[in-house]
């Protein structure tokens, strides 16, 4: 049998589920599943329970993480309505998450001035990461642009946002994107078929969308799995959340 060696891979955008959601899935389960598919460092989002906003929770998460994960890791900061003033940095910390679109828990920032405020805070030497779908896509490259920060466009779905992301990198705007498995492998179809086991946000996009991501791949900086799991009874409940695993299945679908 031939073997093919390949550089281990490093997930930019999980969702681990400690604190706050160990049912699902811990530290060491989770960076279990990522070496198991051969990612060897994983990028944690702040939606927990309680969110990553502040100095407390971040020392409460390393600590968790440094006894039981068994890979490398690191996390995003959450901005929210009341953290801008004094942004918490450190060595564990890669960037700032913003959810400027739908989204689980307290974190999503739905005001204006509260948005730029992060933008005027946050240090130039670590992006900010969007959650944007659509028009919130166009308004933080606008604010990227405004304020010269570095933005990273997380899980890119939507034919016209990559036209976006492509026509801002032409311009010399400092920005990144990530697009994840499932949009590119999957779309409205396919749910159809999966039911709530397909439900994610952003939600599968269309035939269209889909073929424009795979023609725009010189635009997408990483593939990012934007690993979310649950229970098998929480998605077929009555109101399933969004979210769907990929840390085990990302690098055997490219």
């Amino acid at each position: 049998m031939a073997t093919l060696d390949l550089p281990a891979l490093i997930d930019i955008h999980v969702h681990l589920r400690e604190p706050g959601g160990t049912h699902k899935e811990d530290f060491s389960s989770g960076t279990a599943a990522a070496l198991a598919g051969g990612i060897v460092a994983v990028l944690d989002m702040p939606n927990n329970t309680p969110p990553l906003v502040d100095e407390d929770t971040l020392g409460d998460k390393i600590r968790l993480a440094s006894r039981s994960a068994r890979c490398d890791f690191a996390f995003y900061m959450g901005a929210s309505s009341d953290n801008a003033a004094a942004p918490t940095v450190g060595p564990h910390v890669v960037g700032l998450k913003m959810y400027l679109d739908e989204t689980y828990g307290p974190l999503r920032v739905a005001s204006l001035p509260t948005v730029m405020a992060h933008f005027r805070s946050w240090p130039r030497n670590r992006p900010i990461a969007a959650h944007a779908e659509g028009l919130s896509s166009a308004i933080a490259i606008g604010l990227a642009q405004l304020y010269d920060r570095r933005l990273h466009l997380c899980h890119v779905s939507r034919k016209a946002e990559i036209e976006l992301v492509r026509r801002a990198k032409e311009k010399g705007t400092s920005i990144t994107c990530e697009v994840a498995p499932h949009h590119l492998f999957l779309t409205e179809e396919d749910a159809k078929e999966l039911g709530s086991l397909a439900r994610t946000r952003p939600p599968l996009g269309t035939q269209e969308d889909n073929e424009a991501l795979w023609a725009n791949l010189e635009v997408i900086d990483a593939v990012a799995s934007d690993h979310a799991p649950h229970t098998i009874a929480e998605k077929q409940s009555d109101d399933p959340p969004s979210g769907v695993p990929g840390l085990e299945t990302t690098l055997p679908l490219l």
